[in-house]
């Protein structure tokens, strides 16, 4: 059977999140080093601040190449040699549905933008000045918990990445003996290799895995999804109202996904999370929830938008969302879940992606207020431009409609009981 929380073969997730500068560590623009190719002040600014965390002069998280100076911004891009860095750089920063930086760090503002357009309108001269170092430089550093982590999730033996590969997906489970009831309550990463991994999940699964890393596909993880990182991105923390229960054996499955286009040799990873459990029970045991829908058929060179509604049961006690997730593949325009109270009062944003970026998915802060009776409708929208119907299924090349409802106190509903037993509406 397949999991509504099984799509991580398809998951991009974020690029590179950019908020600070890359190992290098200071920007090096500035005549005093004698650098020919050193990038005038207020572009290296940008670039300090918004790209290298990831683009540093030693790449990380799969970032294909550097933008510290000018030389890397003249050459030829590794996904176009047609095209120079350049060229990319400022189509991206303007692409809503795939923009860079993506979020969470901030996008380019407009008097960014307009420094970057004149510069390469003067022909991108060479910097003149020396530059003063715009702060918040450094290496980029991993998210951290307010509690003690007492379990560490990693896998029995560190992953080896072939030369020739360039992406690969991998997972390893790792069992936990419980014993009585804990609640788990914190989560975040920890990275081994940064250079090539590019972002990694955590899945509460329901039965044992091989513990070695072992190539993935989204339908090979059958259970919830518990965590997402990427670089910018934080650790998972619940609220002190709620914990994911764990008792027994729990098994945990971890996917990372490695980038590793420049060919290097020898990289090797035992990436994995550190989480917190504690017998201290909170007072409510936290749950997951899918809206969507399955039934999903994209004709070709055609597009697709539905509405799905799903009513909870009338006698439901109240639940307090914590955070949503939508989740669509490559040829999503449009995710929007809302409420349809049953009492007539306002309507409130249960998640947006509008437009929907297939290389953005986080878990969002939300805390709405669900109460029996009341209807869940979420929208998803379509453009096919190829050959062939697109339908439901877990490969990047099929599609998907979900958004996903972290939620306390944890209710006797399946997990995609609102998927199953949604009714849809197409639109056009």
């Amino acid at each position: 059977m397949f999991s509504a929380l099984s799509f991580l073969s398809a998951l991009v997730v974020v690029a590179c999140s950019d908020a600070e500068k890359g190992s290098s560590g200071t920007s090096g623009s500035g005549p005093e080093n004698g650098n020919a190719e050193a990038l005038p002040c207020d572009v290296d600014k940008i670039l300090s601040t918004k790209c290298q965390t990831c683009h540093g002069a030693s790449p990380k998280f799969g970032a294909p190449f550097p933008l510290v100076d000018r030389s890397d911004l003249v050459a030829p891009a590794v996904s176009d040699p047609n095209k120079k860095v350049y060229e990319l750089v400022a189509a991206r920063a303007r692409d809503t549905a795939r923009p860079m930086p993506p979020p969470p760090t901030e996008r380019l503002t407009a008097a960014e933008l307009a420094i970057f357009d004149r510069w390469i309108a003067a022909g991108m001269p060479a910097g003149k000045d020396t530059c003063v170092d715009p702060g918040g430089g450094g290496t980029i550093d991993p998210p951290t918990l307010s509690c003690t982590p007492d379990v560490l999730l990693a896998p029995s033996a560190p992953y080896v990445m072939p030369k020739g590969v360039q992406d690969q997906y991998m997972c390893y489970g790792v069992d936990v003996e419980i014993g009585q009831k804990r609640h788990l309550v914190g989560i975040a990463p920890q990275i081994d290799n940064s250079t090539i991994v590019h972002h990694i999940l955590l899945f509460k699964a329901d039965e044992a895995s091989p513990s070695t890393p072992t190539p993935c596909e989204g339908g090979d993880i059958q259970g919830a999804l518990l965590s997402v990182w990427a670089p910018g991105g934080k650790a998972t923390e619940l609220p002190l109202e709620a914990g994911f229960p764990l008792e027994g054996t729990a098994h945990f499955v971890v996917q990372v996904h490695y980038s590793n286009i420049k060919g290097l040799d020898g990289q090797q990873d035992s990436t994995g999370f550190n989480v917190c459990t504690t017998t201290e029970l909170r007072p409510n045991d936290a749950g997951i929830f899918s809206f969507g829908t399955e039934d999903i058929n994209i004709p070709p060179h055609g597009s697709l938008d539905v509405s799905c509604d799903y009513q909870f049961p009338r006698d439901m006690g109240a639940i307090s969302v914590i955070s949503v997730m939508p989740h669509m593949h490559n040829l999503g325009k449009h995710l929007s879940s809302n409420t349809v109270p049953t009492d007539g009062s306002e309507p409130s944003n249960l998640g947006l992606a509008d437009p929907w970026n297939f290389d953005n998915q986080i878990w969002y802060d939300n805390d709405t207020i669900l109460r029996g009776g009341d209807t869940v409708r979420t929208r998803c929208a379509w453009d096919n431009p190829g050959n062939r119907a697109v339908e439901f299924g877990e490969r990047t090349v099929d599609e998907m409609c979900y958004n996903f409802v972290m939620y306390y106190p944890s209710q006797e509903i399946e997990l995609t009981t609102p998927t199953d037993d949604a009714s849809c509406v197409t639109t056009k």
